[in-house]
């Protein structure tokens, strides 16, 4: 019986949801569903209760999930005795934020594939806040996150990208500047309880805004650029961010005083990856 399977399982288990599950390990639907099926066809009992929408484990599925935490963490502690203590060898699982993950995460993944051939990474992605949260309960290895407010001292943290901020508004609304900007026109907030947000918000707290003058508070980027495209007002947000949906109708402007944003790879000081974290960065640096 191979363990990839019962990874998969307990996956499962822990997320409650087939779709999230397969998400997150990086395969599609079909192909984790096969690996359930053949798995309850390799152990001859039913695992999933599929006349629920999603499936839910049979009790003697939860019971198979269980002993396959047990079986999985002994396979784990074989792996971390016997690999290099600098080696990326063995079953790590990552974090990464979601407005980072949709330009780090390929390039990552192939890095990984072609440098640490051994190691299997499982990765989901989340606010900054709750990942970090995340590597301090062992719930994840590692996350690249926003460092807004500074991470907890049992983090370390290895600042990957510097990502400059800058306002983006239409090629119309630009007659008068940032000022003008300022007085008239509705700011587009990514969500500020989120790392960005956060500088964001900061950021705005610094600018002559009269009282009256609208916000709106979106949480998708996207969203918020086609907003802006439209010429329905401008918005604040990395260079990265901006330049993925920018169009020729859209400019930018700096934003003040060198407002950046820093992704970090936040680690355990004493978890699995500490002896391993220069390993792990430098397939973030993979050009």
């Amino acid at each position: 019986m191979k363990t990839r399977a019962l990874r998969t399982l307990v996956k499962i288990a822990s997320e409650g949801s087939f779709v999230q599950s397969a998400e997150q390990l990086g395969i599609t639907l079909s192909a984790l569903s096969m690996q359930m099926k053949a798995l309850e066809a390799e152990l001859g009992v039913a695992l999933f209760d599929r006349s629920h929408r999603p499936p839910r484990l049979t009790p003697l599925g939860a019971a198979v999930v269980a002993e396959a935490r047990v079986l999985l963490a002994r396979e784990d502690r074989l792996l971390e005795l016997c690999r290099p203590s600098d080696a990326l060898v063995g079953h790590f699982k990552l974090g990464f934020v979601t407005t980072a993950a949709v330009r780090l995460l390929p390039d990552f993944l192939r890095a990984a594939q072609e440098a640490a051939p051994l190691a299997n990474f499982a990765v989901e992605t989340g606010l900054s806040a709750v990942l970090q949260e995340k590597v301090l309960n062992g719930q994840i290895d590692a996350a690249v996150v926003t460092d807004a407010d500074g991470l907890p001292p049992r983090l370390s943290s290895s600042v990957l990208r510097r990502e400059p901020f800058v306002f983006a508004a239409h090629d119309d609304l630009m007659a008068g500047g940032l000022e003008g900007l300022m007085a008239h026109h509705t700011f587009f907030h990514f969500m500020p309880d989120t790392g960005i947000g956060k500088l964001i918000a900061r950021a705005m707290l610094d600018q002559a805004r009269p009282e009256g003058v609208r916000s709106i508070v979106l949480d998708d980027l996207e969203a918020i650029m086609e907003c802006v495209a439209a010429g329905l007002g401008f918005t604040l947000l990395p260079v990265p961010d901006v330049e993925r949906y920018l169009t020729r109708s859209v400019r930018t402007l700096p934003a003040p005083d060198g407002l950046e944003r820093k992704l970090v790879l936040a680690v355990m000081r004493d978890g699995a990856l500490a002896s391993r974290e220069a390993a792990l960065r430098a397939l973030f640096e993979t050009p």
